[in-house]
């Protein structure tokens, strides 16, 4: 093992917050697909949210941790297995998880439309936040994603050859050359598109939520059973949204800072902090699993019945062999 510093390190660190994002994403949309979920337009907008999530950690894995695993020849060696699995994590992972990111970001804009129209305006619900506009709108989320990305895929040149070895370089991202992509594309169209426009309207969207569910406390004795679900369904989204900006908070910020200030601060602590901001990123995808479970009693009553049949079956399978093997033991006497 080849330790340089603290990259290795976060690498390590990386790796169970990705197999616990993965497990509990992959149980997440166990439960949203079981038949008593299944007709839900929430179910499908967390089931559609859990898919864009794995991709997102699937794509994130080699860009953040695999190629800094302590695991690999030396980076300097032109031809190392490190520099090739981190040139192409950067050439075309990134832009992926990059594509990945912004449906996620997206379909949590959608939950809080669907939240705001259920809580703020209940009586356009049964027309707006049907099961085929949600699906309409998840498919247009993935195809804007698309468009807003693709891009990504130029920003750099991958080459090789028998002397050098592996090589990048800048594409479209060179800024002597193409500064007017990273004026329109980095100052205007990403900051707005993946920060700005999303954040400002799900705090708004949010806010007017919870000024609601305010109000609505205080008749709490007069709704009904479904309308107390409903509330403690919102409640939960709201967690996760509240959590959701918390953890992009930081990265939209040092993405401002880096388009309107440009260098503020030196490469090692714009290195930390990006590292930071991404860590919280991938944090809060890997727990979103948690807060279904806390706060949704029928998400914990699909997963505890899940383990419990295993729970009975191996019992089973257990008691069987026994009864076999007892049986053999008799007719073997017996002979």
């Amino acid at each position: 093992m080849q330790w340089n510093g603290w990259p290795e390190y976060v690498a390590i660190a990386y790796l169970p917050v990705f197999f616990v994002g993965l497990v509990g994403n992959f149980l997440s949309i166990y439960v949203y697909t079981t038949p008593s979920m299944r007709k839900s337009t929430v179910a499908f907008l967390l089931y559609s949210l859990s898919i864009s999530d794995i991709f997102v950690l699937a794509f994130a894995l080699p860009v953040y941790s695999i190629p800094f695993l302590p695991i690999w020849d030396d980076m300097m060696n032109p031809f190392s297995t490190k520099r090739m699995l981190l040139f192409v994590s950067m050439k075309y992972f990134y832009p992926l998880c990059m594509i990945a990111k912004t449906v996620s970001l997206y379909i949590m804009v959608l939950i809080t439309v669907e939240r705001w129209i259920a809580v703020c305006r209940p009586l356009q619900v049964h027309y707006l936040c049907t099961f085929r506009n949600s699906v309409k709108a998840v498919f247009i989320i993935c195809i804007f994603s698309v468009i807003l990305n693709v891009s990504k895929f130029f920003e750099y040149k991958l080459s090789y050859n028998d002397l050098f070895g592996f090589m990048i370089s800048a594409g479209i991202l060179d800024t002597k050359k193409n500064w007017w992509y990273f004026m329109i594309y980095f100052v205007v169209i990403s900051v707005i598109f993946d920060y700005l426009l999303p954040f400002i309207f799900m705090f708004t969207a949010n806010m007017k939520v919870v000024n609601e569910l305010r109000r609505s406390r205080k008749e709490r004795l007069l709704l009904t059973t479904s309308q107390l679900k409903d509330q403690n369904t919102t409640v939960m989204l709201l967690v996760v949204t509240i959590l959701f900006g918390f953890c992009h908070f930081f990265g939209m910020a040092l993405k401002i800072a880096e388009s309107i200030i440009g260098d503020f601060l030196n490469d090692g602590m714009y290195e930390v902090i990006g590292e930071i901001c991404n860590f919280l990123i991938v944090l809060h995808i890997s727990t979103t699993f948690f807060i279904y479970y806390i706060f949704s009693a029928r998400f914990r009553k699909v997963i505890q019945g899940l383990f419990s049949r295993r729970g009975d079956n191996s019992r089973g399978r257990k008691l069987l062999d026994s009864t076999l093997t007892t049986n053999c033991v008799v007719k073997n006497s017996s002979l």
